[in-house]
């Protein structure tokens, strides 16, 4: 990809970033329309379990992909997500079964979350190191240690307090949707009204333009990465909550599924670009996609086929998308 010039002016206070927006619209009316499909053609696909079951299945991994889609909008990518995910949730189940308190040991996972997160972001930063490929290193190094916590804990139930916590309801509502129409909403207002977004959006269109304009792109790089590993972390921790025991499987794959659900949405490997209700919107048709196969009895091992066939369907729109707008 091509670099824009350093002499390429400063975003402006109240301009909103180029595209923002532009797809969600469109992007709903397909989510809409795979619902009355499989709404119509499935009879217990309408059904208030199989409903609830899906939204409570995307709130939680929504947790997962708020921070990955600002590190994608800063043309970077975290692909230790789903290691980090897996580590957090299991380490908070682990303290808890060796006597620790549900917020000691949660505070404590989040913590080791940030400092991989601050790891990654400051490597990046410090040595130039290309984000997908650290973060690949990354990922095999923290899922290393994540199974090794599982393996350990042998199959053990965790404690009846963090079992109940994924099931917790805010006004007969569970308590991860409510949390994630809150981040929503938070988002919209930082994307439309914050300064910062703006300047991530700068810096993934130019970092060296960025930088010359007196934006502290480093800075806000790590941090954002350090948001990426604690907001994954909290996805962790409730599924772990979710699931109520060490599993070695746990968030196998999840990254691929932010990236695809991520560029669904509107963000763009190239950077510049990122939209967290697109975000949401991805994650909502990938989990229709799949529980509509489920619905049609299509074999799991096609299912994985189909979410590679999108996730190389989508880089190859974004990439062909890239080229156009630079040409």
């Amino acid at each position: 990809m091509s670099e824009n010039s350093e002499s390429a002016a400063p975003p402006a206070a109240g301009r909103k970033p180029a595209g923002f927006g532009a797809n969600i619209l469109p992007l709903a009316l397909v989510t809409l329309a795979i619902f009355g499909f499989l709404a119509l053609t499935r009879e217990n696909f309408a059904s208030a379990q199989n409903l609830n079951s899906i939204l409570f299945g995307v709130s939680i991994d929504f947790l997962a992909i708020v921070g990955f889609t600002y590190v994608m909008v800063m043309r970077e990518i975290d692909l230790s997500v789903g290691s980090v995910f897996a580590l957090t949730g299991t380490l908070t189940g682990a303290l808890l079964v060796a006597g620790w308190g549900l917020w000691p040991a949660a505070a404590l996972s989040l913590c080791l979350a940030a400092a991989i997160g601050f790891i990654n972001g400051f490597l990046v930063v410090r040595f130039n190191i290309n984000s997908l490929m650290l973060t690949i290193g990354t990922m095999l190094i923290v899922r290393g240690l994540a199974n090794v916590l599982a393996n350990g804990l042998g199959g053990q139930t965790y404690p009846r307090a963090f079992r109940k916590l994924a099931r917790t309801d805010l006004f007969d509502i569970r308590l991860t949707v409510v949390l994630m129409v809150a981040l929503v909403l938070a988002g919209w207002a930082f994307q439309r009204r914050s300064a910062l977004f703006r300047k991530m959006c700068f810096i993934g269109e130019n970092v060296r333009s960025a930088t010359v304009h007196g934006i502290r792109a480093g800075r806000i790089k790590i941090v954002t990465f350090m948001v990426s590993a604690v907001t994954a972390g909290l996805a962790g921790i409730f599924t772990a909550s979710r699931i109520t025991s060490a599993d070695v499987r746990m968030g196998l794959g999840l990254e691929f599924v932010m990236v695809t659900a991520a560029i669904i949405g509107g963000a763009s490997l190239y950077g510049g670009r990122g939209d967290l209700r697109g975000s949401v919107l991805g994650l909502l048709m990938l989990a229709l996609m799949l529980n509509g196969m489920i619905m049609y009895d299509v074999e799991p091992v096609f299912q994985q086929f189909v979410i590679g066939l999108m996730l190389i369907v989508t880089v190859a729109f974004d990439t062909i998308v890239n080229r156009r707008r630079e040409g």
